[in-house]
C-alpha cells in the first residue's frame, strides 16, 4: 500500500521527471459543512457520528466531532428526528450548510423499476423515502425488515453507476447494503432540504449530498483501507490521512480531535471527517461533477476531483 506522506513530503520536493506534485484539493472560503458517518443498526441513533467544518478564508476547521443522535438511539427515532435536526443545523450555521451522508440515496434503476417507484426515485430521496415507507414501514414496522422485504422482492444487490464511477466495495453481509439504503433513504423522507443532484442547491435550504469517504484516501494516495483489520489499515493510517488532508485542504484541527480520529479503530470519526471533506470540495466547484451517463433515478457521489496531484 502506498505510505502516507510524512509532514517533510508535503513541502514541494525536486523536480522528478514525471512525478506530480504532492495533491491539493479546492477548498470553500466560507460555509459551514458536515459530514455524517451512517449506521443501520438497532441502536444506531448512539453510533451514528457526525463531523462539523468551519470554512475560515485561509484554513478550513473541524469545529465539531459529536453523536447528532445520541438522546434518539432507535431507528425510528433517528427517522423522527432527521427533520428537525437538519433544520436545526441550518439555524445555527455560518452561511450556507451542506451536509454529507455516507449511504445511498436510491436503489439501481433496474431495482427501482422492479418495485415500481422508478417515479418517485427521479424526483429524489425524500419522495423516494415516502414511498419505500409507505409500502414498506406501516406504523410500528421495523426498518430492518422493511429492508428484508425490498431484497426479497428485487433480488441480489445491484451496484448503481455512481458506486462504479467511485469504485464503492459491497458490504460484507447478505442484508448489510440494503438495510442501509433503506434506512437512510426512509429517513430522509420528512426533510426540507435540496437533495442534489436532483434538485439545485437553495440558500434557505441545506444542501444534502451523497458521499463515500474511503474515495478520499484513495484518490489522494492511493489508500486503500484505514480501519484496523482492513489491509493494512491501523492507527498510522488514520494519522498519515490526516497529515495529508492538512496539506491538501488547509484543514486544521485540535490535537484532542485528531487523537479520536486516529483512535477510532472502527474508523468510523475518520468516515465523518472525510465525508465532511468530500461535501466541502464539491460546492467549492459548485457540484459540477456528474457524469452524462448516470441515470437522474441513481443519483450520485460527490467527493473531491480525481487525480486531485493534477491540479
Amino acid at each position: 500500500m502506498p505510505r502516507p506522506p510524512a509532514d517533510d513530503e508535503e513541502s514541494p520536493s525536486p523536480a522528478i521527471p514525471g512525478r506530480c506534485p504532492t495533491p491539493k484539493v479546492k477548498m470553500p472560503w466560507r460555509g459551514t459543512f458536515v459530514g455524517v458517518a451512517w449506521s443501520h443498526a438497532a441502536g444506531a441513533g448512539g453510533q451514528i457520528v457526525a463531523a462539523q467544518l468551519e470554512a475560515e478564508h485561509d484554513r478550513i476547521r473541524l469545529a465539531r466531532l459529536w453523536r447528532p443522535f445520541q438522546d434518539a438511539p432507535t431507528r425510528r427515532e433517528v427517522i423522527e428526528r432527521m427533520s428537525g435536526w437538519l433544520a436545526q443545523e441550518l439555524k445555527m450555521a455560518k452561511g450556507r450548510l451542506t451536509v454529507g451522508f455516507d449511504f445511498p440515496f436510491s436503489l439501481a434503476e433496474i431495482q427501482l423499476r422492479h418495485l415500481g417507484i422508478l417515479r418517485q426515485a427521479i424526483s429524489g430521496p425524500a419522495a423516494l423515502g415516502r414511498a419505500l415507507g409507505e409500502r414498506y414501514m406501516p406504523a410500528g414496522a421495523d426498518v430492518g425488515a422493511a429492508a428484508d422485504a425490498v431484497r426479497g422482492e428485487v433480488g441480489r444487490d445491484r451496484p448503481r453507476v455512481t458506486d462504479c464511477y467511485r469504485a464503492v466495495q459491497p458490504l460484507p453481509g447478505r442484508t448489510t447494503a440494503m438495510r442501509r439504503a433503506v434506512f437512510g433513504i426512509v429517513a430522509l423522507s420528512g426533510a426540507k432540504a435540496s437533495f442534489l443532484p436532483w434538485d439545485a442547491p437553495d440558500p434557505e435550504r441545506p444542501s444534502v449530498v451523497e458521499v463515500h469517504p474511503p474515495h478520499l484516501p484513495r484518490a489522494l494516495a492511493g489508500i486503500c483501507g484505514y480501519r484496523d483489520g482492513d489491509g493494512a489499515g491501523g492507527p498510522g493510517v488514520r494519522a498519515g490521512i490526516l497529515r495529508l488532508l492538512r496539506g491538501a485542504t488547509r484543514l486544521r484541527f485540535e490535537m484532542e480531535q485528531a487523537a479520536q480520529i486516529v483512535g477510532d479503530g472502527q474508523g468510523v470519526h475518520l468516515d465523518a471527517l472525510l465525508g465532511a471533506v468530500a461535501a466541502a470540495s464539491a460546492q467549492a466547484c459548485a457540484f459540477d461533477q456528474v457524469p452524462h451517463n448516470v441515470p437522474r433515478s441513481e443519483g450520485w457521489i460527490y467527493s473531491i476531483p480525481e487525480e486531485p496531484w493534477r491540479g
